[in-house]
């Protein structure tokens, strides 16, 4: 059974997240490869910083961490894993 699709902002903390699409140019595509996140991994949302601030997300497959301007995160689009909404 697939999980529910929605924006990395709109995702659960801590819940383990399969990277599905980035609704961004080919820019913002190439920014986030650069990041070393693709297609298919499956990451992380840890925390948010107040008041808008970035997203730090965990790169489960790669082993990394980033920060993410809230933005950017809004164009991600994952699928969430383990049931929880």
């Amino acid at each position: 059974m697939a999980g529910r699709m929605v924006r990395l902002t709109e995702a659960p903390q801590g819940v383990p997240l399969r990277l599905i699409d980035v609704l961004g140019g080919h820019g913002v595509r190439r920014r986030l490869m650069a990041l070393g996140f693709h297609q298919g991994d499956l990451i992380e949302r840890n925390s948010d910083a107040l008041f808008g601030g970035p997203v730090l997300v965990k790169n489960l497959t790669a082993g990394s961490s980033v920060a993410l301007g809230r933005g950017i995160a809004q164009k991600i689009i994952v699928e969430i894993l383990d049931g929880q909404t």
